[in-house]
């Protein structure tokens, strides 16, 4: 990612400019829940980012300079739930499923990566994150081989406060308003192995305020991108898109991104089999 948001993309700094490379692992594990489908995941996100800019606290309070950083960025705990139309199904099961509209509701804690109150730029941002959601997927046709799907994802994330800023900020505590999203993803499979999407996201909020002083970086950015995946083996997938804002708002939120993607499910279809026996 190339942009002028912090590595984590909450906080907006609108002088600088960032450029980060990160490698985020998810494992999910989804099961039963009242006959429900639920699912934990736990994210890390290791990787690097580097940045110039001039005087633009809180984030990079240094004057013109460049500076590096390596580590972890900020991770996720998550907990998801289905609500309406996404009952607890084997894999078996679901693939006969009738494509219908569901509705999940999910939360996420995200920690602190890597973060050193001496340095001037990190990966982490020294504070806790609370993210509530309802994910939700609205089939668009019914024909399971070449089916369109439409997914949207409101969520609002609240932040809890840094109270040891970076070196050089000379404050105290940094807070931050909540920031709204409205996640949109609009996909087609062409065949059981080919598929393409659509991404559009809208986020609004995220104001910082330092030492009690606001500071002049409000986000209200509209972005998007698109990208293509391909099913190479019933338990491996992957997939690859470009992303970029293109409405910045008033502080002029500028953001690229491209990011390459892979997914390995494991299922155990002996137990299935022999439970179902």
């Amino acid at each position: 990612m190339n942009q002028n948001l912090n590595p984590t993309g909450t906080i907006l700094v609108p002088k600088a400019e960032v450029k980060i490379n990160v490698f985020p692992v998810t494992l999910y594990r989804t099961f039963s829940l009242g006959g429900r489908f639920a699912q934990v995941s736990v994210m890390v996100n290791p990787g690097s980012v580097s940045a110039s800019a001039k005087e633009v606290p809180p984030v990079i309070p240094l004057p013109v300079t460049s500076l590096n950083a390596n580590g972890f960025s900020d991770g996720f705990v998550s907990f998801k739930l289905g609500l309406a139309g996404a009952p607890a199904l084997d894999v078996f099961s679901y693939l006969k499923k009738p494509m219908e509209f569901s509705l999940f509701g999910e939360v996420r804690y995200w920690y602190s990566g890597t973060y050193d109150a001496t340095k001037a730029l990190n990966l982490g941002t020294n504070r806790p994150t609370y993210q509530i959601g309802l994910p939700m997927a609205i089939p668009l046709n019914h024909d399971s081989k070449k089916a369109t799907w439409l997914e949207i994802s409101p969520a609002l994330m609240m932040f809890g406060d840094n109270n040891d800023p970076a070196r050089g900020t000379f404050a105290d505590k940094i807070e931050q308003a909540p920031i709204f999203s409205l996640e949109n993803h609009l996909s087609h499979n062409f065949n059981p192995k080919f598929w393409a999407f659509a991404n559009l996201l809208y986020r609004v909020g995220g104001k910082t305020t330092t030492d009690g002083k606001e500071d002049d970086n409000q986000q209200n950015m509209l972005g998007g991108g698109a990208g293509v995946g391909y099913q190479f083996l019933p338990f491996l997938g992957a997939y690859a898109d470009y992303g970029s804002i293109f409405a910045g708002g008033p502080n002029n939120a500028e953001s690229n991104m491209f990011r390459l993607a892979v997914n390995f499910t494991y299922v155990n279809t002996k137990k299935i089999k022999a439970k179902a026996q």
